[in-house]
């Protein structure tokens, strides 16, 4: 078999590549108006989660038919989170240095607020994937996506660490700027969407076994 075979892991693999370079630029499109962000980020782990199990699908066409599916519930999550994120930052600064007996309760506050901001990161990293898979509430979502970070601390870890791995390569390694410009956003995303993908499955045949 040539490594040029079309149906080789060669080209498998270059495909993929340009498929999440391809999702990247639109991704970024159309996170650029910031309130459709949640909306982007959803209809981005949809695709992705097609592309991880090999599913037949068109990259524009599923993008576009997830994010108008999504729009409200996403918008509304991503709302919500921005404006979680305002708050927390309001918070951290009107409890800044300070003088006095009052000193040490303060900084116990921007400790509790400090792992209030990282507990909604990680809770950030499964709540687009699980509007992009599944039906639910945007109460439903939040709270089974915080189920699904405490659930497993090493995979929320290993998704947290990868998520971050590119923009800190990007910054620290500036040849690897080109790499973050083309895949900031579905290169981590790819790498997640492969480490959620198989309590997804589970997820789904729980669901299907209670239909059924």
């Amino acid at each position: 078999m040539s490594i040029f075979d079309p149906e080789g892991p060669l080209m498998g693999t270059l495909a993929i590549i340009a498929d999440l370079a391809i999702l990247n630029l639109i991704t970024l499109l159309c996170c650029v108006p910031v309130i459709t962000a949640g909306a982007a980020m959803t209809a981005m782990h949809y695709v992705l989660l097609k592309i991880v199990r090999q599913e037949e699908g068109y990259i524009t066409a599923d993008f576009l038919r997830s994010f108008r599916q999504n729009f409200r519930q996403a918008t509304a999550v991503w709302s919500l989170f921005l404006l979680f994120a305002a708050l927390l930052v309001l918070d951290f600064f009107l409890t800044g240095d300070s003088d006095g007996t009052g000193r040490s309760f303060l900084i116990f506050v921007r400790y509790m607020l400090a792992g209030a901001g990282i507990f909604a990161a990680l809770v950030f990293l499964y709540v687009f994937p699980l509007l992009a898979r599944f039906e639910n509430t945007v109460a439903g979502t939040i709270r089974n996506a915080a189920r699904l970070a405490i659930s497993s601390p090493p995979r929320t870890l290993v998704m947290a660490l990868v998520t971050l791995s590119f923009p800190a390569a990007a910054r620290i390694i500036p040849a690897f700027l080109p790499v973050e410009m083309l895949f900031g956003l579905t290169g981590p995303g790819f790498l997640c969407a492969l480490m959620y993908s198989p309590v997804f499955l589970k997820i789904e045949e729980k669901i299907k076994s209670q239909s059924g």
